[in-house]
């Protein structure tokens, strides 16, 4: 994305942002965490165990 297209983006998003009530913001902050995390992890998911591998350890451990 150029950075012209960025600005843009970025302008339009906060003018809806600024537009919204505070129980709305709220979550818009949630959402974005929670983006910036899965992003991240994604990086990593190659040196990661998957969820599968984690929930077979979790039965081990269990007893399962």
């Amino acid at each position: 994305m150029s950075t012209s297209a960025l600005t843009q983006t970025q302008e339009i998003l906060l003018e809806e942002i600024k537009k919204q009530p505070d129980p709305i913001l709220r979550e818009v902050l949630h959402y974005l965490k929670f983006l910036a995390r899965q992003k991240e992890e994604d990086g990593w998911s190659d040196l990661l165990p998957s969820r599968e591998v984690e929930q077979e350890v979790l039965d081990i451990l269990d007893g399962r």
